[in-house]
């Protein structure tokens, strides 16, 4: 008789169509803090993925077009995850700082 698996709740992260520079500081930062790091080049891909993954924390860009970001958005609150958008320009202390306060804020919400 077969049995279904239950699921393990890890922390996981998802990253979607963050520059290199920026990415790699969040997969380090996130990474020390104990989550399971998923990055997605495109907004279509992540949209599929989010369902099947159930991240705790999506980061994506202030670039994004008003469409893909919504579409975004939209997932993330379906499945109850955290919202953090990056600007292309910011710096290394304050991106350590909003990751912080973003992956413990994930956490810290209800499933």
């Amino acid at each position: 008789m077969s049995q279904t698996m239950p699921r393990m709740d890890v922390a996981t992260a998802m990253l979607v169509a963050l520059d290199d520079r920026t990415a790699g500081a969040c997969v380090s930062l996130l990474d020390d803090a104990g989550f399971r790091v998923i990055r997605v080049k495109h907004v279509a891909p992540a949209l599929e993925r989010m369902p099947v993954v159930m991240p705790h924390l999506v980061v994506v860009p202030t670039t994004l077009r008003k469409e893909e970001e919504e579409g975004l958005v939209d997932r993330c609150v379906a499945i109850g995850a955290e919202v953090l958008r990056l600007a292309p320009d910011v710096d290394a202390r304050a991106l350590a700082a909003l990751v912080a306060s973003a992956a413990h804020s994930a956490l810290e919400k209800p499933r």
